[in-house]
């Protein structure tokens, strides 16, 4: 199969060398690697900007459910929080920062309420199977967070402080000196709360919530010269937190994480070839308290070291390749995981071309190996065709996988060495209108995966993992934009809606923790130097057990911010209100969310 689908590639591209129509600039594809719209022809690619993020020191995962929609189940406020796209688990979606893979290699996910947001320039969100250019885990999509590089002459300081109910502060400094060789940027902030909010309708409250996040951030780039930039990231993130208590039950549990990400990425740039190579160092670590009084607690800690080199190449003004070799070298261990090591080569090569001037499609394809699984070869098509100026058409189909953690492998008890990969083939096709003033996008898809990874009893108190689910989602995910400007005023809407079918289909039951109708709507008005947003969220009923016999009820959530800016917008002051409506609402069963709380934050510029 992987022999005929490279002829067909190379008959194409000799076919096609004669076509003169111009293709976007190389700049973007540089810049943005496997997240750029011209490598994503079919697909939807959201950016969450800077403008957005920087001003919110929320978490990443709050900020990306109010403005992109996505679905979080969340084990209580500030507790571990995990991302379900397209009706997938966490594990099935990919989470990358600049460029590179970031999921835990012991247990598959990112936990979002460790990511504060204004500690990144920008949130790229790719919906659809997305293994074929990004590998293991991007099954309903992935999220990339990004650090952007921009030689100019420019220095900046930033201060934000915030307080809130619940005894909470926060904290963020960041600092950017740069000129046309030199770009450095660092970043370091906190968030504490005591967190004990009471339970609405119920005489408990919040106890044992507390929680402390810290995060340092710095990016250091040189440009040699016009064809060569030397950049190295950095991340490092401290959270130490209570596990809340329960509706059932109390905790004194406590869980510690520490994680460490090391970035060297070297950038060429030509007028027809550019290339990056990566090397990457990241270590994750986490220690789990039963009691934060006692000494008993389970620990693990993983180290991966990554080196990626990628390439476009443009044959002409028409065609491109883009393709690259990735080398992965994994070692987890823990109090219930022996030392264990893996590695995994990755090679993938994809094509693009602009046959006329209205459409464009990609061909890719991605072959894996790993010294523990066998991974399949995956392939992939994707469409854009222009049907006039204000109408596009999308289409894609894909092949993608899921390889195993090293919990799922290596776990004592239960761990399973024989387990194969996940599989899954996705399928899309989308319409987007895009008037002056206006934008409405709609896109329909399917994803059919087997062996999927589940975790069973094997006698009353031992459960292994297990090659044995299959599943079928299918939805349609809406979006709606609009914008107005008159004199000083502007208003903008913007409006999404998600319905997610997805079915064990052994069972033909809904999964649980996947919500059939998920919207949000954000409106904004603005008047000279005030700013007045109202959120809206809407997540509909949730089964909490396979059998769907029980669930948690659907409900509304409102937030609510003011924010004015001073001294010629160095200084903004934002008052925001969350839970307008003081709404009893839980994320995942016997966890309480927060009442009706408020934070006022000040930003500084210098």
């Amino acid at each position: 199969m992987a022999k005929k689908l490279t002829l067909i590639l190379l008959l194409v591209s000799a076919i096609s060398f004669s076509q003169k129509d111009s293709i976007n600039p190389l700049e973007e594809i540089v810049l943005k690697g496997s997240f750029s719209p011209i490598l994503n022809s079919g697909y939807t690619v959201e950016v969450i900007s800077d403008s957005i993020l920087k001003s919110n020191n929320q978490s990443l995962g709050n900020l990306l459910q109010e403005h992109a929609n996505l679905y979080f189940k969340q084990n209580g406020n500030g507790m571990v929080s995990s991302i379900a796209l397209r009706g997938t688990n966490a594990s099935q979606t990919g989470v990358y920062w600049n460029g590179i893979a970031i999921n835990s290699s012991l247990n598959g996910q990112t936990d979002f309420n460790t990511l504060t947001a204004n500690s990144f320039d920008e949130v790229e969100i790719r919906k659809g199977g997305a293994s074929v250019l990004l590998g293991s885990g991007a099954v309903g999509g992935a999220i990339n967070l990004r650090d952007k590089v921009i030689f100019r002459d420019k220095k900046e300081a930033n201060l934000q402080l915030g307080l809130g109910s619940y005894q909470s502060y926060s904290s963020q400094l960041y600092g950017l000196i740069s000129n046309d060789n030199i770009f450095i940027k660092l970043g370091l902030g906190g968030a504490t709360s005591e967190n004990d909010y009471p339970y609405l309708n119920n005489s408990l409250s919040n106890k044992n919530g507390q929680f402390k996040n810290y995060n340092i951030n710095g990016v250091f780039a040189y440009k040699f010269n016009d064809k060569n930039t030397l950049t190295y990231y950095n991340s490092f993130i401290d959270n130490d937190r209570n596990t809340s208590r329960t509706i059932t039950s109390a905790s004194n549990a406590k869980l510690l994480n520490f994680n460490s990400r090391n970035l060297l990425d070297w950038k060429y740039l030509a007028n027809r070839f550019s290339s990056s190579l990566k090397l990457a160092y990241l270590t994750e670590e986490f220690t789990y308290f039963f009691d934060k009084d006692e000494s008993k607690f389970s620990d693990g800690k993983s180290f991966n070291l990554i080196s990626k080199y990628d390439f476009t190449y443009y044959l002409n003004k028409t065609i491109l390749i883009n393709a690259g070799l990735e080398f992965k070298k994994e070692q987890g261990s823990g109090t219930s995981i022996p030392e264990h090591e893996q590695n995994t080569f990755n090679t993938y090569l994809l094509f693009h071309h602009q046959p006329f001037t209205k459409w464009n499609y990609n061909l890719s394809i991605r072959k894996a190996n790993s010294s523990v699984f066998e991974i399949p070869f995956i392939y992939a098509i994707d469409l854009k065709y222009d049907i006039n100026t204000q109408l596009i058409l999308k289409s894609a189909f894909s092949t993608n996988y899921r390889t195993p953690t090293f919990n799922d492998l290596y776990w004592e008890p239960g761990g399973n060495p024989e387990l194969k990969s996940e599989e899954s083939k996705s399928a899309e096709i989308g319409l987007v209108y895009n008037p002056s003033f206006l934008k409405f996008q709609i896109t329909s898809y399917y994803i059919n995966s087997k062996n999927l990874i589940q975790w069973k009893p094997v006698n009353g108190t031992f459960w292994q993992p297990q090659n044995i689910q299959n599943v079928n989602n299918y939805g349609l995910e809406f979006l709606l934009t609009a914008e107005k400007k008159l004199d000083k005023h502007k208003i903008k809407l913007k409006i999404q809606y998600d319905y997610t079918f997805s079915e064990d289909a052994s069972i033909s039951k809904q999964l649980i923790y996947v919500p059939f109708h998920k919207a949000n709507s954000i409106l904004s008005y603005v008047y000279g130097k005030w700013n007045f947003n109202y959120y809206l969220q809407y997540t509909g009923k949730v089964f909490t057990t396979t059998s769907n016999t029980e669930s948690l009820n659907a409900y509304s959530l409102s937030n609510l911010d003011l924010n004015r800016s001073f001294f010629k917008n160095k200084m903004q002051l934002a008052f925001r209100i969350n839970n307008l409506f003081d709404k009893n609402y839980q994320s995942v069963a016997y966890r309480p969310m927060p009442n009706r709380n408020y934070t006022l934050n000040i930003n500084l510029k210098i």
